[in-house]
């Protein structure tokens, strides 16, 4: 992954992580001539978007219901 000719051809990119910090990951596999591909964001931690969620689809002012209830989080899960 941080061998110079897949870092040039963008193969491999280094992103940076809210909570982990720099990560290197595959870079966007399609090569479009007229469409550039751009590499988002690393994915967030399970669940700490479920506000913002709930907020784009009209259900924010249920979220500390749904959180009492434990039918939503906003933290991840141990694995296991």
């Amino acid at each position: 992954m941080g061998n110079p000719w897949v870092v040039s051809h963008g193969l491999s990119l280094t992103r940076e992580h809210d909570e982990i910090g720099p990560v290197t990951t595959c870079g966007p596999s399609p090569r479009l001539s007229r469409t550039p591909v751009r590499a988002g964001r690393p994915a967030p931690k399970p669940g700490s978007d479920a506000k913002e969620i709930l907020d784009q689809h009209g259900l924010g002012g249920r979220f500390d219901d749904l959180m009492s209830k434990g039918i939503i989080l906003d933290h991840g899960v141990d694995a296991g």
